[in-house]
This record gives structure tokens, sequence and C-alpha cells, in this order.
């Protein structure tokens, strides 16, 4: 699609809206995921092997999503991701005991995997260079409504009915995010298919000099958002901080994140992508550098809106470097080995945070995590101009001299 022929609200029906709602199934899932498991009489530490199966079958799954997105196309990989979602999401809803449970949560984290490595693969070729900035800034947008509205949607369903009616939700949802892709005109959905037929190693060995540098700086970036939403929460318990009152923050200082979400987008149209990526890993490193520092409510207050404004500086950012950085010929496949090691910063954050924690306290462990978000700053200082350079307008031509 030319520049000229693009227009962003092209993408409601096929990409943004769809994208809300399979995140809003998720958001509405993860909460009740772990209740249903000490519900069946686990304890605590069985129960979040359910989540981390989720996370875990995401980043497993790049590589037969991408084989499957090959054969398929990226239009029916939404739609089959979105019945398999609902497929799942009933499983849970029958409440059939712990190992359905676990098999609920493999088949989500396989489904939104494939949804995601479609949708990334779509975007990289139907979104000309120049718009990618707001439009994936946008679509990193819907990722953050999806998970504000997911909970609150599945809340409202437990309350009424019971917990088993939070997957209901999900269910809902799922079907919802099928049918917004299905009766999307197809037009707009058109791409040409890869040359690679789904072989994701080939293409990243090949492509190992971007993997190794961008795609772990990504990585990180990815650790560093899920490590906020994992080690702020331990640190207030520590801090003596209810669970109400830690609640109230974090949906006040998510707000700012939501609300500002486009503004990555403005940042990156106008100034360029190291303005989106470098300062939200420098602030995230400083605040978990120094967050032994946060002593009370007031400075927690503090730290939970830094790293809220950081990450909402930063929307978008992975899914514009995987689109600029793959290859044409190879896009799914590319995209499948980046988005395997996002979605594998993601996974390994909680693995981190746990194991550091366990080691050297809270404290020491979120600034080990602060120490490798300079890592990722200075791989996307290094390599961003190298491998991914901002998008220059060409010059416009001068007219011939008359005679």
């Amino acid at each position: 699609m030319t520049s000229g022929e693009f227009r962003k609200r092209q993408l409601v029906t096929a990409i943004y809206l769809p994208s809300l709602l399979i995140t809003a199934a998720e958001g509405a899932l993860l909460p009740i995921l772990p209740v249903s498991a000490v519900g069946f009489g686990f304890s605590l530490a069985e129960a979040s092997i359910v989540t981390t199966v989720l996370m875990v079958s995401t980043m497993v799954f790049e590589v037969p999503a991408s084989w499957l997105n090959s054969k398929i196309g990226e239009r029916q990989a939404m739609i089959a991701s979105a019945v398999l979602g609902f497929a799942m999401t009933m499983l849970a809803f029958f409440h059939l005991g712990y190992p359905a449970l676990v098999l609920s949560a493999l088949g989500f984290g396989a489904a939104h995997s494939l949804f995601g490595l479609a949708r990334h693969s779509l975007l990289a070729e139907i979104v000309p260079e120049q718009h990618r900035p707001k439009s994936m800034s946008l679509l990193g947008g819907m990722f953050r409504g999806g998970m504000a509205i997911g909970p609150v949607l599945g809340s409202a369903f437990i309350v009424l009915y019971g917990v088993e009616f939070g997957y209901l939700a999900a269910a809902i949802l799922c079907l919802a995010a099928g049918a917004s892709v299905m009766f999307a005109p197809k037009g707009r959905l058109k791409t040409t298919p890869s040359g690679q037929n789904g072989n994701v190693w080939k293409v990243a060995r090949r492509e190992a000099p971007k993997l190794a540098t961008l795609g772990v700086a990504s990585a990180i970036i990815s650790a560093g958002r899920t490590i906020r939403l994992i080690g702020l929460p331990l640190l207030a318990i520590q801090l003596g901080i209810s669970p109400g009152e830690t609640s109230f923050i974090f949906g006040l200082t998510g707000f700012i994140d939501f609300a500002l979400f486009y503004l990555s987008g403005i940042i990156m149209d106008r100034y360029g992508k190291f303005w989106s990526s470098v300062p939200t890993l420098l602030a995230l490193g400083t605040t978990y550098l120094f967050s032994f520092l946060v002593t009370d409510v007031f400075t927690f207050w503090i730290l939970a809106a830094v790293t809220a404004l950081a990450n909402a500086l930063s929307a978008g950012i992975n899914m514009i470097l995987g689109a600029d950085l793959a290859p044409p010929g190879s896009r799914s496949e590319f995209l499948a080995a980046f988005r395997m090691l996002t979605s594998g910063g993601v996974a390994l954050a909680p693995a981190m945070i746990t194991v550091l924690t366990a080691s050297v306290g809270l404290a020491s462990a979120l600034a080990a995590t602060g120490l490798l978000n300079f890592v990722g700053a200075f791989l996307f200082w290094k390599y961003l101009p190298i491998y991914a350079p901002d998008y220059k307008a060409p010059a416009p031509e001068k007219p011939a001299p008359e005679n």
C-alpha cells in the first residue's frame, strides 16, 4: 500500500479493534487462572505455574505460528487464533480440573502468539514506513486499553455470576475479535506470501546481527516493562502498603500510561526511534537502580508514576522495530524470531525477579534489573543507526531549467 493510499482508519476493524478485544480477553483471563488453580486445592506455587505456562507457550509457539502463517495467510491466521482462544477459554469455563486449566493456558498462549505474529506481519507490509510510528503507537494504546478493560469486564461477570464466568467473558471477547477480522474488508488485508515457507531458523541465522543487537535490546525493554508489573507490587508489600491502596496507585498511574501512549508515535515521527527507546530504558533503569530510596507511600507514588510515564513513551517501539528490521521475502519468519526474543523477555522477567529476590533481596534484585536496562539503552544507541535508521522523505525533484 502506498503512502498516498494509506489511512489509519482503514485498520480499525481489521487490526485495532480485534487487538483491543483479544488483549482484553487476556486481561480478563490472567487474574483468574491462579484463583481457579487454588480453588482446585493446589498451592500458590502450583497456581503460579498456570500463568507461567501461558507466558512460555506464547514464546515457544512463535516458530510453529510462523509456519502456519505462511500456509494460510495473516487474515485466516488471526481468525483461527481467535477461534482457538475461544475454545481454550471455554475449556477453562467448564471447570474440568487442574490439567484442563493448564491445557487452557497452554492453548491460549499459542492463540495469542499466532494472532500477534499474523498482526505484526500484516502491519509490516501494509503500513508504509513513514506512517509506522503513529500507527504502531496507536496499536500500543489498544494493548493498554485491552489490559484495562479486560479485568474490569471479567470482574463484573465474576461478581454477578461466579469465578468461572470470568472465562466466559474472555471467550466472548475472543469471538468478537475473530468476527471483527472476518467482517473487515478483505482488500485491506492483502499481503504478499513469504518465500521461506516458515523456515524461522534459516532466516534467524541469516539475520543474526540484527537479532543479537536490536532484538536483544527489544527483549530487554519487554523485560523492563514486565518487571514494573511484578517488582513494584512486591515492593508495595514490603513497604506495608495495603492491597487496596496499591491497586489504586497502579490504576491511577496506569491511566498516565494509557493517556500518553500516542505521544510515543509523535516523538518517533518527529525525532526518531532513539528518543522513544533510549530514554525509556534510562528512566526504567534509573528508577529500578535507586528503588531502595523508596521508603513510604509518597515515594512509591513517584516510582509508579515515573515508570508508567517511561512505559508510555515507548508504546509501539517493538512493533515498529520488528517491521523496520523484517527483510522482504521472509517477513513472517524474521518476525517470529524477533518476537521469540521479546516474548522471552516477558517470560523470563518474573523468574529473574524471583531468583534474585530470594538470593539478594528485593532492592538488590530491582537494582540488578536496572543495570540490565542500561545495557538495552546502549544497544539501541549503538545499533539503531546501523540496522533501523529513521525514515527520511525523499528530496523533491528540482524542476528542469527552462531553455
